[in-house]
């Protein structure tokens, strides 16, 4: 080959090598790649491959099956069970060495490979163990629960958790983190003080709710650790995951005020609307919330921007036993934030479903009257409050003024005719209603108003008659003044 020649290999091969060490990963340049599915149980009997890349340089294949225990080093591997075995290989520059150990007869075959040719173990590779071991056991599965065992019983969950601090892998720090919930004896304060730095610790979303949704049985049956657990769940990440793991955590009956205020915050902070509504919907479920409970929920409702989803939460909400009067305001409140009509009419109506006090009532008719542009689906919620509720004074003066600020007089005229369906209606409410139609535009529709108040006028006072005829004189047709006229003659 000429000189220019093996430059230009040289240079070829040096770009290559360069390429290659760039791909290195942050920490010490080791990662994970999960070839076949992992089996954070642990359990005998399951076979797992991991491939791992170091520096780029580098690589090792990995292959175990069963339980496998190292020495206080992390340099040797000193127990198989049964029936398991450990493989591990690695190619550098075309150049590959491997190591198979299995236990036989009650003990170790450990063998050492260069190429296809089987090389004396010691000490070529017992040194290449010693070399390799202590960044696989951190770096995978293998000899977790006798790593464990040994932590716990130099250290308890302090040394655990520092050994876990040191593991770069998501995977391995929940594998971890299980097993250590598994340990009896643990109190509120080491379960607590463990979540809370697992959950700082894993940086992937997905086996951080793995561990959580693993353990919850450690932690939802007291407040002080349900309050740990839910602010490890605000710590994930992913709206699915998170929305995952809260459902799957109400036990059906309501939590209390502190705990609920850690399952709010980890709410508040999911983004999309589905979730979030998936997430309250499952917690409207739950038996005995309390008045303030509901109130947090129907407020949490005010950060999602569909309507259709806030409204359906609202509407579950609202059928809930036991709403307290700053329920029902923040429920109006949040309901009048809705920018479709049509949803704040569909959850008003639903709201009228039950039979509501006075203040409610008044409330809900000023707030539809500021807030509800469509006159069609605001004569639609009045109509239904005038035909299913009993309507005070204050709610009727309310009812007055949002007819007269309506601009179409059809609407207007609707919600009076329905008003006169009632089989009965008090002096007040009649003349209230009386002068709302006066502010009718529309000869025809007025006149279709009074007309319909016709009977009820005639069997009251004269002061009633009179606040008729006043408003009749409003009519500018002849036609219609008369016809409205003659109906209380």
């Amino acid at each position: 080959m000429n000189t220019q020649g093996q430059k230009l290999k040289i240079t070829t091969w040096l770009l290559a090598l360069m390429l290659m060490v760039n791909f290195s990963t942050s920490g010490q340049g080791l990662t994970v790649h999960d070839e076949n599915s992992y089996d954070s149980k642990l359990s005998s009997g399951k076979h797992r491959t991991t491939k791992l890349t170091f520096g780029g340089l580098k690589s090792f294949n990995v292959e175990y099956r069963g339980d496998i225990e190292v020495n206080a080093r992390d340099t040797d591997i000193t127990a198989i069970a049964p029936g398991g075995y450990f493989e591990v290989s690695k190619t550098t520059f075309g150049s590959k060495r491997s190591i198979v150990i299995e236990p036989s007869a009650g003990k170790l075959v450990k063998e050492y490979y260069e190429g296809r040719s089987k090389v004396d173990w010691e000490p070529e590779g017992r040194e290449w163990l010693e070399e390799i071991l202590p960044d696989l056991v951190r770096s995978t599965g293998i000899a977790a629960k006798s790593r464990i065992n040994r932590y716990f019983k130099q250290g308890g969950v302090n040394a655990v958790m520092n050994e876990i601090s040191r593991i770069e892998s998501s995977y391995v720090q929940s594998i971890y983190g299980k097993l250590l919930f598994q340990k009896p004896g643990l109190t509120d304060n080491d379960l607590i003080s463990a979540i809370s730095q697992l959950s700082r610790e894993i940086s992937s979303s997905y086996y951080l709710a793995q561990l959580l949704e693993d353990t919850s049985d450690k932690f939802l049956t007291k407040d002080n650790t349900r309050e740990a657990y839910f602010d490890a769940v605000a710590k994930i990440d992913s709206d699915y995951y998170k929305s995952q793991v809260l459902k799957k955590a109400f036990t059906g009956t309501a939590p209390s005020e502190a705990v609920m205020s850690k399952i709010m915050y980890a709410v508040s902070d999911i983004d999309s609307d589905y979730y979030q509504s998936e997430v309250l919907s499952e917690l409207l479920s739950m038996r005995n919330l309390s008045g303030n409970a509901l109130n947090q929920i129907i407020k949490a409702t005010g950060s999602i921007d569909s309507d259709h989803y806030q409204s359906e939460i609202l509407s579950k909400a609202m059928k809930k036993d036991g709403l307290s009067e700053a329920a029902y305001n923040s429920l109006m409140e949040t309901i009048s934030e809705i920018g479709s009509d049509y949803y704040m009419s569909q959850v008003f109506s639903d709201m009228l479903d039950s039979r509501l006090d006075e203040k409610v009532l008044t409330n809900m008719v000023k707030l539809l009257n500021r807030n509800m542009g469509s006159d069609y689906y605001l004569s639609s919620v009045l109509s239904k409050m005038m035909r299913d509720q009993k309507i005070g004074e204050n709610t009727m003066a309310a009812l007055s003024e949002a007819i007269a600020d309506m601009s179409s007089s059809t609407y207007a005229a609707e919600i009076i005719k329905n008003a006169s369906r009632a089989s009965r209606i008090e002096k007040k409410t009649l003349i209230a209603l009386l002068g709302a139609a006066s502010e009718i535009d529309s000869d025809y529709y007025l006149s279709e108003a009074l007309t319909s108040l016709a009977d009820h006028v005639k069997d009251s006072d004269e002061d009633v008659k009179k606040a008729y005829r006043d408003a009749a004189r409003r009519i500018g047709s002849d036609t219609y003044y008369g016809r409205a006229v003659k109906a209380i003659d």
